[in-house]
C-alpha cells in the first residue's frame, strides 16, 4: 500500500507543479489581455473545470497513443501519461483562481509602480513577492484536484501494478476484485489527504480572500 501512495503523492505533485507553474504564466498574461478578452477567457477556463476527468484522459490518450500524433514519444501506460493528464486536470483551476485574485491587486500594483516611474514589469515582481500565501493555497487545492482524478488516469495509465497504479486507480481495481478491506484504506487515506490538503488551504487562503 505504501508504494501506491508514494506514487500518488509524487505524481501528483510533479503534475500540480506543473500546472501551477502554466497557470500562473496564463493568469498573468491574461492580465495584460484587453478586458473582454481576459473575461472570455477566465470563462472558459470556468468551464473547463467541470470537464469530467475522464474526457480529459480521453483527449491525452489520443494525442499519445500509438497511431496519435504524439506517439512516437511512448508515454501511454507510463507515469509521465499521469502527470500529464493530471496537469490539464489541474490546470483550469489554477488559472481562474489565480487570475481573479491577481485581477483584484493589479490596478492598484500596476497604478503604484508607475508612479514610482519603474517599468510595467515590476508589477508583477512586486505582486507575486505579496502573494505567498494565496500562490500556497491556489497549489494545495490544485493537488487535491489532480490526485483525485480518476478517470483520466484510468484512461492513459491503465493502473498497471508498480508503474502507473495510484490510489483511484487501486481503489477501482481492488473493489472490482472484491478486495473492500484494501480498498476502504486506500479511499480512507485519500479521503484524509485531500480532506486536510483542502482545510489548509481554505485557512491559508482565508488570510487573503477575506
Amino acid at each position: 500500500m505504501l508504494d501506491v501512495v508514494v506514487r500518488s503523492i509524487y505524481i501528483s505533485l510533479a503534475a500540480t507543479l506543473i500546472a501551477f507553474t502554466l497557470g500562473a504564466l496564463i493568469s498573468l498574461l491574461m492580465l495584460a489581455t484587453p478586458r473582454r478578452l481576459s473575461g472570455l477567457l477566465v470563462g472558459v477556463f470556468d468551464a473547463l473545470v467541470g470537464v469530467p476527468t475522464v474526457v480529459v484522459g480521453l483527449v491525452v490518450y489520443m494525442l499519445i497513443h500509438p497511431g496519435g500524433p504524439l506517439g512516437f514519444l511512448k508515454l501511454l501506460y507510463t507515469p509521465t501519461a499521469l502527470v500529464v493528464s493530471q496537469s490539464l486536470v489541474a490546470l483550469p483551476i489554477v488559472v481562474t483562481l489565480l487570475y481573479r485574485y491577481f485581477e483584484q491587486l493589479w490596478g492598484d500594483v500596476r497604478e503604484l509602480v508607475l508612479s514610482l516611474g519603474a517599468p510595467v514589469g515590476k508589477a508583477y515582481l512586486l505582486m507575486l513577492r505579496e502573494s505567498p500565501p494565496a500562490l500556497i493555497a491556489v497549489y494545495l487545492i490544485a493537488f487535491s484536484r489532480a490526485i483525485g482524478a480518476l478517470g483520466a488516469v484510468m484512461v492513459v495509465g491503465g493502473g498497471i501494478e508498480g508503474l502507473t497504479n495510484v490510489m483511484t486507480t487501486a481503489i477501482a481495481l481492488e473493489v472490482q476484485v472484491g478486495n473492500y478491506e484494501y480498498a476502504l484504506t486506500l479511499g480512507g487515506v485519500l479521503v484524509v489527504l485531500t480532506v486536510g490538503l483542502s482545510l489548509v488551504a481554505r485557512a491559508v487562503g482565508g488570510l487573503v480572500w477575506r
